[in-house]
């Protein structure tokens, strides 16, 4: 159970956590203090973009740009957090990567998945499902019925929103779908397991998704021989454009925010732009938010990446944001300080009363910051988080060498007296940020997992990324890698999604397809094994990828004789790799952080109070150094001749009990705004009495239980570098 807070505590917050760690955000959706007085006028703007869609039938594009670090990503939290309160429809979109063909099917997926969710089967909490019958509501389609809970009162949604497809969808292609979802999702509400289904293949084939026999007569509909899916991009436009005005008829108008765009690949970027200028052309009621850091977006300009039409009408409105001043820096460190400190200065604990009144910025210290700000007219925000970043790890010092009491009495100690330890070697810095970076980028892929959907040619795509930048580099056996393209009208789809071409420890070079499976159905599964069977000319080994975990590999008769055909070759020449979703999700991790240091927004500190760039070649050098791409079972089986070994976690199960932890988790929330995981890890090993060697195995369990509470909507957590920060669902 949770203690009361006291002097002791507080001392023990300061040593455990740091309220500066994160200068990023990295989930929107998290309640990370915010100053609604810094970039106030862009805001206001941005809020306007959005009204102004929603109460005309046209849509707005909206260019966010400035520098990093000056709170791009800080200003679009807000935008959702705002939308959260019965606003808008916001789905944001980070590290957007598919072939360039498929680029606007994926962003399909993403979207589909996002409003949809991840959770389980009960669409009932999604969005997607909220803005259907807000929708129906709203426009006095119900005629006045807000309680429809019954078979009669699903029945009269249907026609409902039947009646409103003919005026929105007068084609009929969309809506049926729809109304597919609503009523399967509400008869499954009331026990109706055969309508959960007919729920799910309607998500699918929302998402973009090919569908069987089995799951086309769900949705009253008959599959072809290559199963039943969206046409062409036109078909893909069309379930978007549905898909707004229906978030618009609900007062909830729908807004796609394309963030850090300026990671991507000149071919992707451009696929990306050219798609979001045909939305934004044909669709009603839609914001599209593009946002990148200025230097990088003028030059996918002026070097024509973007085309002068698509930047048009993207940047219809233009938003640049600015440093902030002085003032406006202490405002951020303040906001910061009071989230942190909230929950001790609720219970009056004297010591602390007595500092926060003499300095509002204890522990960090207004003389301190006034020091740092001599000369300085204008600052970026991530600059004053980061200073006092530094300042508190100072202070953690400081209070590790002489105690709390004498601390207290001797604060601010502004001199930062004390021998200086070396300064670290650049190389080290370097790999420290990005293994901390990757370990934040997949767990926050874990933490949202309806922003990584499973999907063929992303992963294909993220793969290419990577072994593209080996191919003929150092050690590695790969000499080149092909992204075949998709399917063309009139012509046979490829056999493989990735030919590589390997040189032999005795020189023989072998060819190599991969294969990359997340069919929803064995139907879906059939023609890509048989293809795979087929080729027989062109690759000496052929290497199959599934995704074990969210869509493991179903097979039909025809699918299953084709994959038991493929498993006779034998190791050498077939090999079938599980994927789970972390293995995605690290991929995922990989190609953002070589996004970041390309678009110049990938810092360091070094040495120490200068921070500086760090380029996507270092992060290249860094992946070597560290084993980096070795350590994912698939890169390695492309990049080295060496077979990974199998074998999972060995790590027995903690001895603590699961139940004891959640309750200690939630009870330490209860009365604060937030907690880092590795002081709630630190408060439990003290309880405990665990010794110090344990530590790393506490934190781990506290992390895993954090994220089952965050999964389960009890709590939400958000990633930052290689720890969490966890809050009650609910809190600000």
């Amino acid at each position: 159970m949770s203690e009361e807070p006291t002097f002791e505590r507080f001392l023990a917050a300061v040593r455990g956590t740091n309220p500066f760690r994160s200068h990023r955000i990295t989930d929107v959706g998290g309640g990370e203090a915010t100053v609604e007085s810094i970039h106030k006028s862009a805001f206001t703007k941005l809020v306007r973009v959005v009204q102004d869609a929603a109460k005309e039938p046209i849509s707005i594009g909206a260019l966010l740009i400035g520098a990093p670090g000056v709170g791009k990503s800080h200003l679009l939290a807000r935008l959702f957090q705002w939308a959260g309160e019965d606003r808008a429809t916001v789905v944001y979109l980070h590290n957007i990567l598919a072939s360039p063909e498929r680029m606007l099917r994926y962003v399909l997926n993403a979207t589909v998945s996002d409003l949809a969710g991840h959770r389980g089967s009960d669409y009932t909490q999604s969005r997607l499902y909220t803005v259907l019958n807000r929708a129906l509501i709203r426009t006095g389609a119900l005629k006045g019925r807000k309680m429809m809970t019954g078979p009669r009162e699903i029945e009269a949604r249907k026609e409902a929103l039947a009646r409103l497809g003919a005026k929105i969808d007068p084609q009929s292609a969309v809506i049926p779908v729809l109304n597919a979802f609503l009523t399967g999702t509400s008869h499954a509400s009331l026990g109706d397991a055969s309508a959960e289904k007919r729920a799910q293949a309607a998500v699918l084939w929302l998402s973009g998704e090919t569908l069987g026999p089995d799951e086309a007569r769900l949705l009253d509909q008959a599959a072809g021989e290559d199963g039943l899916a969206l046409a062409d991009d036109a078909a893909v436009e069309r379930v978007l454009h549905v898909l707004a005005h229906l978030c618009a008829l609900a007062e909830l108008p729908l807004v796609l925010c394309l963030d850090q765009i300026d990671n991507l690949d000149a071919e992707a970027v451009r696929a990306l732009m050219s798609y979001a200028h045909a939305l934004l052309d044909r669709a009603k009621h839609l914001v599209v938010i593009v946002s990148g850091v200025k230097q990088s977006m003028l030059s996918l300009r002026t070097g024509e990446v973007i085309p002068a039409a698509a930047w048009d009408r993207i940047a219809e409105r233009i938003l640049e944001l600015h440093m902030v001043s002085p003032e406006e820096a202490r405002a951020i460190l303040e906001g910061r300080l009071h989230a942190a400190l909230s929950g001790f200065e609720e219970k009056e604990i004297e010591e602390l009363d007595a500092a926060r009144k003499r300095d509002r910025l204890f522990p960090l210290g207004s003389a301190w910051l006034e020091r740092r700000l001599d000369g300085v007219q204008e600052l970026r925000p991530r600059d004053a988080i980061l200073w006092a970043r530094d300042r508190w790890e100072a202070q953690q010092d400081r209070l590790a060498a002489v105690g709390g009491k004498r601390w207290l009495k001797e604060w601010p100690d502004l001199d930062g007296s004390g021998p200086k330890p070396p300064a670290p070697k650049l190389e080290d810095v370097i790999d420290a940020e990005v293994k901390k970076k990757l370990v934040e980028g997949t767990t926050r892929r874990r933490l949202q997992q309806a922003s990584l959907p499973p999907d063929e040619d992303n992963l294909a795509s993220l793969t290419h990324h990577l072994l593209a930048r080996c191919a003929g580099k150092g050690a590695s056996t790969l000499l080149s890698v092909e992204h075949a393209t998709a399917k063309k009208r009139g012509k046979a789809a490829p056999a493989h999604h990735l030919v590589a071409r390997e040189k032999r420890a005795d020189g023989v070079i072998v060819t190599t397809g991969v294969t990359f499976l997340c069919a929803p159905s064995g139907h879906g599964a059939r023609l890509p094994l048989q293809r795979m069977v087929e080729d027989t000319k062109h690759t000496d080994k052929r290497i199959l990828v599934t995704d074990e975990e969210r869509r493991p590999l179903r097979l039909g008769g025809a699918g299953k004789a084709a994959y038991d055909a493929l498993c006779k070759l034998g190791r050498q020449r077939f090999l079938h790799l599980h994927l789970d979703f972390a293995g995605h999700a690290e991929l995922d991790s990989l190609v953002g952080l070589l996004g970041a240091a390309r678009s110049h927004d990938l810092e360091i500190e070094h040495p120490r109070g200068q921070y500086r760039k760090v380029t996507e070649a270092e992060v290249l050098a860094s992946f070597e150094r560290q084993s980096l791409l070795l350590a994912h079972p698939l890169l390695r089986e492309l990049l080295t001749e060496e077979i990974v070994k199998g074998g999972g976690d060995s790590t027995p199960p903690p001895a603590w009990d699961p139940q004891q932890t959640r309750e200690h988790i939630m009870a330490e929330l209860s009365w604060r705004l937030g907690l880092m995981a590795k002081e709630l890890a630190q408060i439990f090993a003290s309880r405990k009495k665990l010794h110090e060697k344990r530590f790393p195995e506490v934190w781990s369990h506290i992390k895993k239980t954090a994220q089952a509470l965050h999964d389960e909507g009890h709590v939400h957590a958000t990633a930052t570098d290689d720890d969490l920060f966890v809050q009650l669902r609910g809190k600000k």
